[in-house]
């Protein structure tokens, strides 16, 4: 089973109540408007250069697209260290999961042609969902959503469009009712195979680790199935977790051998109780520990 909701990101309802004891100077989770986040690249780069974080990752969903727009802006900040990176959907054995992969080469062809498949169904996918919601009397404008997304559509751009509408009183409220799997408007997406998700990241020179452990059900048994294929690590600070959820994630790391790792997930959806870039992330050295494996 997964933590489910415990601890996410997304809702407003929960707040950071296990700081790090050490200051945070490495964020290995940021989205940006390439995919479902809210700021552009150089927003967030330049938010970043406001902090205590020394080096970071942008990770966006399923593209590259805005990795060469962050790297850019971050030559401008010479304190700050950026590595380039990606959240890639996979599965294993019927557990979805989200990889977040750091030194990625994007200019890789093999990782560039599973990209444009992804982002293509996801797009897709999103267009059902609208449907969907249509025709439960929840309707939502697809060229509403299409127009106000810079990026590659998802599922957040549709909880904004309906918390917008005043359908749900929050994002999360909009995933927990509607858009999960097993709620009424989910439309199962196209994910990569996990082991071979890990043979295009190592193939593009990068490294993975598994992102935001608490929505991965059977989490042990994908743990299994992916360390001896070259994962890496897991997030243990991230999120909201609490000290209970950084105790069994850093336990599962150490039986398995991976490097924990983390970050705030920031979206930029200037929601109550959010985790802002330099208030979460691994210990320094991290992301030294996961370049030298």
């Amino acid at each position: 089973m997964s933590d489910s909701d415990s601890g996410a990101r997304h809702d407003p309802r929960s707040y950071l109540i296990a700081p790090p004891p050490w200051p945070v100077q490495e964020d290995l989770h940021l989205h940006t408007t390439a995919s479902d986040g809210v700021k552009t690249p150089s927003e967030i780069v330049d938010q970043v250069s406001q902090t205590s974080l020394l080096r970071f990752a942008i990770t966006d969903h399923d593209t590259t697209s805005g990795l060469d727009e962050a790297e850019k802006a971050a030559t401008v900040h010479s304190h700050i260290t950026f590595i380039p990176g990606i959240e890639l959907s996979a599965e294993v054995d019927g557990s979805e999961i989200h990889l977040t992969c750091h030194f990625i080469d994007r200019s890789n062809g093999s990782l560039q042609r599973e990209l444009s498949a992804l982002v293509e169904d996801r797009e897709t996918k999103a267009e059902q969902i609208v449907e969907r919601l249509g025709e439960m009397g929840l309707p939502v404008d697809w060229d509403e959503i299409t127009a106000n997304a810079e990026g590659a559509i998802g599922r957040p751009h549709i909880a904004r469009a309906m918390l917008a509408a005043g359908y749900v009183d929050s994002v999360a409220d909009a995933f927990r009712l509607y858009l999960t799997p097993g709620r009424p408007a989910y439309v199962s997406r196209r994910k990569l195979d996990g082991v071979h998700a890990l043979e295009l990241v190592n193939g593009a020179g990068g490294v993975a680790t598994v992102a935001h452990p608490r929505t991965v059900s059977n989490i042990e048994r994908v743990l299994a199935t992916l360390a001896p294929a070259e994962l890496v690590g897991i997030e243990v600070y991230a999120e909201k977790y609490g000290y209970d959820m950084i105790d069994r994630y850093s336990n599962l790391a150490d039986r398995y051998g991976l490097v924990k790792s983390g970050g705030s997930d920031y979206h930029a959806n200037d929601t109550q109780n959010e985790v802002l870039p330099g208030m979460n992330g691994p210990p320094p050295g991290t992301v030294r520990a996961l370049y030298q494996r």
